[in-house]
């Protein structure tokens, strides 16, 4: 047994209520039109190399966690500007490149990108942040996974009647 405790499907359901609380909606009647709900998987690799989805109540260091969020459009009328947020939570890093979309949308980041600004900034992949050398001097370096907070996909067309939006990503159990 790991010294590290699981992580309990509690604390991965809280940080998921957030992240389905978090669609980016024109107006309100855009809220109420838009039915929202998540799910999480534990990703295992089994002997063959293939991946399995498992579904427990906990995790350990080093495993793989797929998060999906889905959005259905329950009106008669297409959802347009749609932003789908949710939030990398504190005790993983996100693993790049396993973000899925059913729709067309483009996927950024969020991470403190430049100390001269105020807040966090949003980024394509892969990012650049600026981080101040040993003299000072401000440079540029590859954004590190583990600095990214959240992750938002922008949807590039409206969410048609009765269409669903799946959106997913994968996060490394620190």
């Amino acid at each position: 047994m790991s010294e590290c405790s699981p992580i309990r499907r509690r604390t991965a359901i809280t940080a998921l209520t957030i992240a389905a609380a978090t669609c980016v909606f024109a107006n309100a009647a855009v809220a109420q039109a838009l039915e929202s709900d998540f799910s999480f998987t534990i990703i295992e690799t089994n002997a063959q190399g293939q991946e399995q989805q498992i579904e427990r109540d906990d995790v350990e260091p080093g495993e793989m966690i797929e998060y999906t969020l889905r959005h259905e459009n329950t009106s008669d009328a297409p959802l347009a500007g749609l932003v789908i947020r949710a939030p990398v939570p504190v005790g993983v890093t996100l693993k790049p490149a396993a973000e899925f979309s059913s729709v067309p949308a483009r996927f950024e980041v969020q991470a403190e990108l430049d100390p001269e600004q105020e807040g966090l900034e949003w980024a394509a992949l892969p990012a650049m942040r600026r981080v101040a050398d040993a003299q000072g001097a401000l440079v540029e370096e590859p954004l590190p996974n583990n600095a990214i907070v959240a992750v938002r996909w922008t949807l590039d067309a409206p969410l048609a009647a009765g269409e669903t939006a799946l959106n997913g990503y994968r996060v490394q159990v620190n």
